[in-house]
Parts: structure tokens; C-alpha cells; sequence
């Protein structure tokens, strides 16, 4: 098993949240994550790892303040275990793409789309965490007061 500490970026337009699509090329299921990716750097933060995932993935640049979320998060497929930080994105600007996307990064051969989704269409995807559908809103409304510990959620 391999570890791994990810950072990502919960970014918010209205009443709307920008998710990647990642789609398996093993076993061709995708689902949808807030942007980010794996420490790279043993001089990077939580922050500036979310904030250059974001800008990757998205093409926006994006200014981050604090953690909200806390997860472990085993991948049975990979047999990778990562401890994630979802991180408040505080202001954002740019048009979201994925022309920043490395062609060397292997991301670049999961991450397929990035779209704006209402709270309302996410019980129509596959989306990771799954608070996303709604805790998320309600931390949201209440401006992230704490950072909130998601506990271990597995992928077989």
C-alpha cells in the first residue's frame, strides 16, 4: 500500500461547486472530485498544493485560507491510502479549462471534464466525499466555523 497526502480546493460560484471528472482507464467509472492532487515537494503546504492542483486542473488561480474537511480515503483500485485536506477557496480568478493539465502528469490520463454543479445534480454522479450532496451546504451557509473530520471512506 502506498500513502499519499492530497490537498484540494472547494470552490464555490453561487450557488454552484467546480468539480473533476476522473475517469477510471482500468475500469471506465468516473467520478467527481473538488480539484487537487498529492504533495509534491517537501517545501510544499497544504495551500500552495491545492493551489497549484487548481490551477492544473482548473486553469484558475485561487487564493486558500483554512482546511474545512478532513479525510482518509483508501482506493482499493490503486491501493494507494491519502490523507486529504479540502481547503475553503476564498477568491478565484480565470476561466476554468483543462489546457493547464501537464500531458506528463498522470492525472492527465483520469481527469477527462470540470463543470459547475448545483447541489441539486450531484445525486446524479459519483461524487467524492460524499458529504458533498450535503453537509457541505450547510457548512457552507455557516462559513466553515470548524475543521470537520470525514473519517476513512474506501473505493473498492
Amino acid at each position: 500500500m502506498k500513502h499519499r497526502i492530497r490537498a484540494a480546493g472547494l470552490i464555490v460560484r453561487d450557488d454552484e461547486i467546480l468539480l473533476v471528472a476522473h475517469r477510471s482507464p482500468i475500469t471506465g467509472l468516473t467520478h467527481w472530485v473538488p480539484p487537487g492532487g498529492g504533495i509534491e515537494r517537501e517545501d510544499d503546504s497544504i495551500f500552495a498544493c491545492a493551489a497549484r492542483e487548481i490551477f492544473e486542473e482548473t486553469g484558475l488561480a485561487a487564493s486558500l485560507s483554512r482546511v474545512a474537511y478532513i479525510r482518509e480515503f483508501y482506493d482499493g483500485e490503486s491501493d494507494v491510502r491519502s490523507c486529504e485536506f479540502f481547503c475553503v477557496v476564498d477568491r478565484f480568478s480565470g476561466t476554468p479549462t483543462l489546457e493547464h493539465l501537464p500531458p506528463t502528469s498522470p492525472e492527465s490520463d483520469w481527469i477527462t471534464e470540470l463543470r459547475w454543479f448545483k447541489r441539486t445534480e450531484l445525486d446524479q454522479i459519483t461524487v467524492y466525499p460524499e458529504e458533498l450532496r450535503d453537509r457541505f451546504w450547510q457548512d457552507l451557509t455557516e462559513g466553515f466555523p470548524s475543521v470537520r473530520y470525514l473519517g476513512l471512506q474506501t473505493r473498492p
